[in-house]
């Protein structure tokens, strides 16, 4: 995979995120696709950083990588409130936990998934700035009788969300054609 490849997945992915409208965004990766995976993704965790974006692998195999991409103040903000604390604590994750060990309990959750059959750790969706309530009632519910669909599958308030899908799609499309268009992700992540 090229570098204008691998930007070109990143900005589908996290483009709502970069430029600071979502506090987190998660990309799968398939290793293989790359000539030397760790190190492209070292590449740009510098200038991730200067824009107050963090990376943090939740999966780490030889052949795939899930990988957060988030801004922390933003991803602490949502994890420190009532719903989401309630919710996280049906899982493990206490309220007094720093954000560095709720990821650290999330990737715990997604490697158990990853090496056994226990159940996929839902509560992700939180650190996605996904809503407590569609959360709550997609985990519920086993993933049926939502309302719509978009980025998420929303349970309650469904104006909100599709107009929040809206603008995030309208900002991936903008971050995509400023990239296609030869401007450097780096200039981009400037001008946020």
């Amino acid at each position: 995979m090229t570098t204008a490849d691998f930007e070109t997945l990143l900005a589908r992915q996290c483009a709502p995120t970069f430029i600071g409208l979502k506090a987190a965004s998660l990309v799968a990766f398939q290793k293989e696709r790359f000539d030397d995976f760790d190190g492209q993704l070292a590449d740009y965790e510098p200038c991730f950083a200067c824009h107050g974006i963090s990376i943090f692998r939740l999966l780490d195999e030889e052949n795939r990588a899930l990988v957060l991409f988030y801004r922390a103040d933003a991803l602490a903000d949502i994890l420190r409130q009532r719903d989401a604390q309630t919710l996280l604590g049906r899982y493990g994750y206490r309220p007094s936990d720093s954000l560095p060990a709720m990821l650290q309990r999330l990737r715990r959750r997604v490697w158990s998934y990853a090496s056994s059959d226990e159940d996929f750790p839902h509560e992700i969706g939180l650190f996605l700035g996904y809503p407590p309530h569609d959360v709550r009632g997609f985990i519920e519910n086993k993933g049926r009788g939502f309302l719509c669909c978009g980025s998420w599958k929303v349970y309650a308030d469904a104006d909100t969300s599709m107009a929040l899908f809206k603008r995030y799609a309208d900002c991936t499309a903008r971050f995509c054609t400023r990239l296609a268009s030869g401007v450097p992700m780096a200039e981009i992540l400037r001008a946020v």
